[in-house]
């Protein structure tokens, strides 16, 4: 029995990494998954190999026909030390001209079609060089890392975290996320004080719930976090890609913004339940009756599995399965006994009730992560924030938070700081640390702050 925290398991979300690409796959008995490109680069890749194997091993791709690999298990990478004999002292007479190379792309192509490994076809690049000897032994290595990345065909298969999927997310498109960075992601978490045991709100659009996984994983089984959300489905792509356990799901609850619940503090203190917002109180819905009711069709729909998809299998195949032992005649013993992860714990009813229970009862922390323009939402979500607890908005765009700004410190707001994070990576090697060359132009605003409440 695998460990579910350690190994991969059937049902297993995991981010296959070969070089800089990434994707997220749900690992599951005969099937395979397409990468790449439509075209010459475009390959089918079947996991079935990882079963049982730890996260972040690395597996060799090995062809089964032309364009399907299967992956094995390997122990070691290759060794750049096999491969460079000599270096040069300096890279001064090197001149990059392109003729370095004695062969030619076709020929480079039949080498990798013959059946080599990706060591031997990075052996003969490196023979048939004529600057390879005389480059110094960093840019021998650096050229090596760059062929091994091409031709060696070795995938390592990682476990779903907030900083793998923040960069899968934001190399494919920044706009994707709303140019949410890792760091800006830390530190939302940091300034609405998550953690565990808290009750927390949070309203997230155009980040694919990164957001919501982050402050989940924080808060752990304890706790209450409320995600409200506009329209149809609340965004959720990246917490159903972090394995979480139905234990862990059991925290989050979901409440459509149009059925946000009345704060009394009357009948607070009194210990009576909250009712149900008008719809026409509020300036943001733009949804009407008929479609909040075929919303709640869909979705209850959705949480009792019966027409749930999974985000990660958008291009996968089925591969022919293997024949069937003997002795297996009936058609549920021949069906895996994997089971999909259910994406809602609750109904669409118990959610809302959940939901109200604990914006009645109010919130430690407020979290508004949107492209549109905050103001309203903030303004309708700050009423169930407790007095000197923080909330957090960002924005990719400084004007509307410089908007919000001014209309939450005419509400009585206090310590508002209104910022912009300057990131830049570093290479740390052996002699060689400096600044990477390319870097984020800008990873979007926060503005912090904790409600007040006159006497």
């Amino acid at each position: 029995m695998p460990d579910r925290r350690k190994d991969i398991y059937e049902g297993a979300v995991v981010v296959v990494q070969k070089g800089p690409y990434m994707k997220t796959c749900r690992v599951s008995q005969g099937r395979s998954f397409v990468f790449g490109k439509k075209g010459e680069g475009q390959f089918t890749l079947n996991l079935d190999g990882a079963l049982g194997c730890a996260f972040g091993s690395s597996f060799k791709m090995e062809r089964i026909s032309n364009k399907l690999f299967k992956i094995i298990q390997i122990k070691e990478n290759t060794n750049m030390e096999d491969i460079v004999k000599e270096s040069g002292e300096d890279n001064r007479n090197i001149c990059d001209d392109g003729r370095s190379q004695k062969l030619s792309p076709e020929e480079i192509s039949q080498l990798k079609d013959s059946g080599l490994t990706g060591k031997e076809v990075i052996q003969t690049l490196t023979e048939n060089s004529l600057t390879f000897k005389s480059k110094t032994k960093f840019s021998q290595e650096k050229y090596v890392n760059k062929k091994q990345r091409k031709y060696d065909e070795v995938i390592t298969l990682q476990r779903p975290s907030l900083r793998l999927l923040n960069n899968m997310y934001y190399t494919q498109d920044p706009l994707k996320i709303a140019n949410l960075r890792i760091d800006m992601l830390s530190q939302i978490l940091c300034y609405a004080n998550v953690q565990s045991g808290g009750r927390f709100a949070v309203f997230e659009s155009g980040s694919q719930g990164l957001v919501t996984a982050g402050m989940l994983h924080r808060m752990g089984t304890t706790g209450k976090l409320v995600q409200v959300y506009q329209g149809y489905h609340p965004q959720r792509e990246a917490v159903d890609l972090m394995n979480f356990t139905e234990q862990e799901l059991e925290v989050l609850s979901f409440i459509n913004f149009s059925k946000l619940p009345d704060l009394d503090l009357e009948s607070l203190k009194n210990g009576k339940e909250s009712q149900t917002r008008s719809a026409a109180k509020t300036e943001v819905i733009a949804e009407n009756r008929e479609k909040a009711s075929e919303d709640i069709k869909v979705e209850a729909k959705e949480s009792n599995g019966e027409s749930e998809k999974m985000c990660v299998d958008e291009e996968m195949k089925k591969v022919p399965a293997e024949a069937p032992k003997e002795g297996a005649g009936d058609e549920d013993n021949n069906k895996s006994a994997f089971k999909r992860p259910r994406k809602f714990v609750r109904t669409l009813v118990e959610d809302v009730e959940v939901s109200s229970s604990v914006l009645g009862g109010q919130i430690d922390g407020l979290v508004v992560v949107c492209r549109q323009h905050p103001v309203n939402i903030t303004r309708e979500l700050l009423e169930f924030l407790k007095p000197g607890h923080p909330f957090v908005v960002f924005s990719p765009y400084k004007e509307p938070l410089m908007d919000l700004f001014m209309e939450v410190k005419a509400q009585g707001a206090t310590n508002l700081r209104l910022s912009e994070t300057w990131l830049r990576h570093y290479q740390v090697l052996p002699m060689r640390t400096h600044p990477e060359i390319n870097m984020s132009g800008g990873g979007g605003y926060i503005l912090c702050g904790a409600r007040v409440m006159s006497q």
